[in-house]
């Protein structure tokens, strides 16, 4: 069951239903009647009134009719979350108040930041394994350019020798290539990491 919370035309709560109790921690005989910018981060409580009193003059819908995850701070001063959808509704005597229904995404916003972890710890594994790799391939290619040197020295002794320090240094400019491909992967998966990590990461005021 989705958490309900709804308020009246002050802003003080006037139903707390049973999921919302087991979000927040709060009992519905401790809310009700009480400005709902207790129930918010600390960080929204002091724009929270303006922000809904502007909405309820201007009727502009930021919030209102769309949904959104967003923090919810609970009475141990844990942090949840949730997905929200607010409306909002008049009395016959034209008083405006608002419902929110909040869905608990606790668990699933723990397990995505988790996975996000995951990938990032994942991709600089990989990027460490190719920066070892470069540093190899470097490396071969100045021996094969130093084993080439020694071999023209050599002359007809050294010509065989030669040809292999080509086909070494023909390896080494592969695995180069190959690096910077894989360079370019993970420089793609860190992108979509940072772009997942931002979508989890809860925007806008609750309710």
């Amino acid at each position: 069951m989705d958490a309900v919370v709804s308020i009246d035309e002050r802003n003080n709560i006037s139903a707390f239903n049973p999921a919302a109790e087991r979000l927040w921690g709060y009992d519905s005989a401790e809310v009700i009647g009480k400005n709902v910018k207790m129930l918010l981060p600390p960080d929204m409580r002091a724009t929270h009134d303006s922000f809904v009193d502007r909405h309820r003059k201007s009727g502009q819908d930021r919030i209102v009719g769309t949904s959104r995850e967003v923090p919810i701070h609970c009475k141990d001063n844990t942090t949840a979350y949730a997905r929200l959808s607010l409306r909002r509704s008049v009395t016959a005597a034209g008083a405006q108040g608002y419902t929110a229904y909040l869905t608990d995404m606790t668990e699933q916003h723990r397990k995505t930041t988790d996975t996000v972890e995951v990938m990032r710890d994942l991709l600089d594994q990989i990027d460490r394994l190719t920066t070892g790799i470069n540093t190899i391939a470097q490396q071969t290619n100045l021996l094969s350019v130093n084993a080439s040197i020694e071999a023209a020295r050599a002359g007809d002794m050294g010509r065989g020798f030669g040809v292999v320090a080509m086909e070494i240094r023909a390896l080494s400019n592969q695995a180069k290539e190959i690096t910077l491909e894989i360079e370019n992967v993970v420089e793609s998966g860190r992108q979509s990491v940072g772009k997942l990590a931002q979508e989890a990461t809860p925007t806008g005021q609750g309710g």
